[in-house]
């Protein structure tokens, strides 16, 4: 599969890349990491930042072995800080292999992420953080909001649902917020 299409905003050929490669990238990353939620938190983070910064990309290769480098770096950098990987702040790509946007850019995206977050209900919005920021599973998020499972499978699916409205010209296939799961199924 060639870049070029993708680079130049073709949604179907990004969706086709994305179906093809992402449950084989998670068990990669799995490898890795050997946290399901933390692997498709990687996996879901490269192919948002691809999809962001397709113009900038330089793939020099296939675009598979690309993705699985990619993956790698991200899963050995994941690794190094120790810590869970928040999926729409962190900025891990390999400088050697990614040209990343401008500190201005990413700065307005992330502001962008942070605004629309904001802007959820207080409930949705703490059940939100905890899933996705602080890495909790559905579960552990019912215990500590002391509400139930379904009420924060309800209020996730909900607030993306929201974020996908809201952020929906800044990254029109939004892939990586369909397939979260949170510690949940894997998806909505």
């Amino acid at each position: 599969m060639e870049f070029q299409p993708i680079a130049a905003g073709d949604r179907a050929s990004f969706e086709a890349l994305f179906r093809l490669h992402y449950r084989p990238l998670c068990a990669f990353a799995m490898g890795y990491v050997e946290d399901r939620d933390k692997a498709e938190d990687l996996v879901q983070d490269l192919f948002f930042r691809l999809w962001l910064d397709r113009e900038r990309v330089n793939i020099t290769t296939s675009v598979k072995p690309y993705l699985y480098a990619s993956v790698r770096n991200r899963c050995l950098n994941a690794l190094k800080v120790g810590t869970r990987m928040r999926v729409l702040n962190d900025d891990l790509h390999d400088q050697e292999e990614e040209q990343g946007p401008t500190e201005d850019e990413h700065s307005e995206r992330i502001a962008r992420v942070q605004a629309a977050v904001a802007a959820l209900p207080e409930e949705r919005r703490k059940v939100f953080t905890l899933c996705r920021y602080e890495g909790m599973k559905y579960q552990e998020v019912a215990d500590r909001l002391g509400i139930s499972v379904k009420t924060v499978e309800n209020q996730m699916g909900k607030a993306l649902k929201d974020l996908r409205v809201e952020l929906a010209d800044l990254i029109p296939l939004l892939p990586w917020l369909f397939w979260m799961g949170g510690g949940g199924d894997g998806g909505i």
